[in-house]
């Protein structure tokens, strides 16, 4: 049970912020408070009062006016209570009383739907505030409170709560820049609405709580260090994500919590913005910044005025957010519109650049109450509001709601799973996109299909929806399943055969029920799956199958899995043909690095498939034979594959660029480059390089030797 804030602890706070404040507004209002709602409870058992004192108190810490806070003690007054608003008017004022009902809930009205009421009720709240953005700010107090006691309520009346939470409170919170708030509605909802997905989340970061400090604590030092050397006096810290943040990654990333890149963020906090340019241009000349995450909200602050520098680099432990600001901007980023209220001798001031601020949000409220309608209102508020989503129409002229960054494949999965599967483009107003195309708020879309397409793991990449990422994952594992399921039948078969015997006759004398039933599996496919994939030995089986008196052991040329594998090979169909893919079923080894071109084995691994060596790699030469199966390139593949290069050079300027030239032109993509100095005036540098075989590895190895200060080249 949280501790009760009491009337000493508001006083007290505004104090501290603002210690002209005229007391008397606050201390009337908690009297008043005090007889309105004397002998009544919450639903958790406690006094009804504990809950404006605490929506109060939420609001002294963003250091609100006296009136706001008097507004808050009084906000539930109106609501079941003997009191009018002419007591209120002659007891605080005008102004407080004006508070006060913009913030007092709706009596009982009738309404078609529940959401037409919620709607309605909205509506009149966004009315009220633009006439006073301080009411807004009450409300937001007010449902952190209620949100920080919700385990009081049924969960279905938790759910509820908590889902208007998100589809309403949450984002105002982060369109009027109020950080604070925004963030624990958002992570107290998760916690109502997916509570296996945060717990999952909280268990992890608690497990790695200890480690993650000693990084955090471990980094701030060295960047305080490196910026504290090129004299900039700056405040650097660390932090973990919020879950509820962190949970938005994986649905975008599609993965486990674990393999979620950047969950940490730093913040660099300056004395001006000259400062802030410095640092960022420090930290990248340290810290290698990933393309396309270097963001300037300095020069194009936010829509709710926030305003900071993002980058995100390559640290000691990996990916890791940056966020560079001012002492000011920070405030801002925290507090947000309520940045802009302050006290300046005693009296409520707001400068010219304020009022202009909170103008322009305030004209946000007004042009969407313009709308007719209650529905036609919260249509016209999400296109304000929710700037982090795209909008878009169907050919149909219905309205879709994606996240930022959603591609016309994502649009084709929201249609059907099929239409998803086989798309092949779009047109947006008319115009041919691919299916890569971003998607941009007023687009109209039509998707384009073909009955042969079928996705491939290149979509992964271009899908940023939850949904359409788990569709092309779950097709492109029964794809696998099924080619595992060929593999491992004629594996099976083809041992049989070696004994002189098949699988009709194992089923026949009711062998393979048996082997079913003692391995714990449903179905043969099932079987079949296990022996291609490794978690069930071949051999096993086969002595299942046909008892093990009549099992011989294969000797070193294991001539049934061969010509097995021989004949697969002759087909384009074959799931032994190589391509450059990485599957679930086959994948390529990172020891060797294998290109078209070179002679290839490949080692069935267990619980991962069939994994795919060059033929004299050590690693695979220390495997068990008996486990070894021939596979070979398919010749009609012409994908990419990645090879690695080690240089070494003499360093001097240029040469980096040189060999990117050469690179260029032979028609390589360079994806990923490291150089480590190794003293003498010579580095070795490692290049990650996109080929379409061994040949084209050659030719680019004998023209990168030929590059000035270029000493030798040779395959990592």
């Amino acid at each position: 049970m949280e501790e009760h804030t009491t009337i000493s602890d508001i006083v007290g706070a505004i104090q501290e912020y603002s210690p002209d404040a005229d007391l008397g507004p606050v201390m009337a209002a908690y009297m008043r408070a005090a007889m309105a709602h004397a002998g009544q409870t919450r639903k958790t058992g406690e006094p009804y009062l504990t809950h404006p004192l605490a929506v109060a108190h939420i609001l002294t810490e963003l250091k609100m006016d006296t009136d706001t806070i008097a507004a808050a003690l009084l906000h539930d007054a109106l609501e079941d209570n003997p009191i009018t608003s002419k007591e209120i008017v002659d007891e605080v004022g005008p102004v407080i009383t004006s508070l006060v009902k913009g913030v007092t809930k709706i009596g009982k009205l009738r309404f078609r739907s529940k959401e037409e009421l919620a709607a309605e009720n909205f509506r009149k709240m966004m009315l009220a505030m633009s006439q006073d953005l301080r009411v807004i700010l009450i409300k937001l107090a007010d449902r952190t409170h209620n949100l920080r006691t919700i385990d009081g309520h049924k969960p279905e009346k938790a759910r509820m709560i908590a889902t208007e939470t998100m589809e309403v409170y949450a984002p105002i919170a982060n369109r009027l820049g109020i950080n604070r708030l925004k963030d624990e509605l958002e992570d107290t909802c998760f916690r109502a609405l997916y509570p296996e997905a945060y717990w999952q989340i909280v268990e992890f970061l608690e497990a790695t709580a200890a480690d993650r400090a000693r990084f955090i604590d471990s980094f701030s030092s060295e960047l305080q260090a490196l910026l504290t050397k090129h004299g900039l006096t700056v405040e650097v810290s660390g932090r973990a994500k919020s879950p509820w943040s962190i949970f938005k990654k994986m649905q975008r990333q599609g993965c486990a919590v674990e393999e979620v890149h950047d969950r940490l963020a730093f913040r660099v906090v300056t004395k001006n913005v000259g400062e802030c340019y410095s640092v960022l241009g420090l930290v990248h000349s340290e810290y290698a910044p990933i393309p396309g995450r270097i963001k300037d909200y300095i020069a194009r602050p936010k829509p709710n005025g926030y305003q900071s520098l993002h980058t995100t680099v390559v640290g000691p432990s990996g990916r890791m957010e940056i966020q560079v600001r001012t002492e000011e901007m920070h405030r801002v980023s925290e507090e947000g519109i309520a940045a802009h209220w302050r006290y300046k001798e005693g009296r409520l001031a707001l400068s010219r650049d304020d009022m202009a601020n909170i103008s322009k949000i305030r004209d946000l409220f007004e042009h969407a109450a313009e709308a007719e309608s209650a529905s036609d209102f919260m249509e016209a508020l999400k296109f304000e509001f929710y700037a982090e989503e795209v909008f878009v129409f169907t050919p149909n002229g219905d309205i879709r709601k994606f996240p930022l960054g959603a591609t016309a494949l994502d649009f084709a999965y929201a249609v059907h799973t099929r239409v998803g599967e086989q798309c092949t483009g779009a047109r947006i107003d008319g115009r041919m996109v691919p299916i890569r195309y971003e998607l941009q708020n007023g687009d109209s879309v039509e998707i384009i299909t073909t009955k042969n397409q079928k996705p491939n793991r290149d979509w992964l990449s271009i899908a940023k929806t939850g949904r359409a990422i788990q569709k092309i994952r779950r097709f492109l594992r029964n794809e696998e399943r099924e080619v595992g399921i060929r593999i491992g039948r004629e594996m099976v078969e083809n041992e049989l055969k070696r004994l002189g015997t098949n699988l009709a006759a194992a089923r026949s004398a009711k062998a393979l029920a048996g082997a079913l039933m003692s391995l714990e599996l449903n179905e043969p496919d099932d079987l079949f799956i296990e022996v291609a994939r490794g978690h069930v030995g071949l051999a096993q089986v086969v002595r299942l199958l046909v008892g093990d008196e009549s099992w011989k052991p294969r000797g070193d040329a294991p001539q049934g899995i061969s010509s097995v594998f021989g004949r697969w090979a002759k087909r384009s169909e074959s799931p032994v043909l190589i391509t450059g893919e990485d599957g679930l079923l086959v994948h390529f080894a990172q020891c060797c690095q294998p290109l078209p071109g070179e002679q290839v084995e490949g080692y069935i691994t267990r619980g991962r498939g069939i994994t795919v060596h060059r033929h004299d790699c050590e690693q695979l030469l220390r495997h068990e034979v008996d486990r070894r199966v021939p596979v070979e390139w398919d010749r009609k593949h012409a994908g990419q594959h990645t090879g690695e290069l080690r240089l070494v050079c003499v360093d001097r300027p240029g040469v980096l660029a040189d060999i990117s030239k050469v690179c260029e032109q032979a028609k390589v993509n360079i994806s990923r480059v490291e150089a480590q100095p190794v003293g003498d005036n010579r580095s070795i540098c490692t290049l990650a390089v996109s080929v379409v075989g061994v040949q084209q590895l050659t030719t680019l190895v004998a023209n990168l030797k030929r590059v000035r200060s270029v000493e030798s080249v040779e395959r990592a």
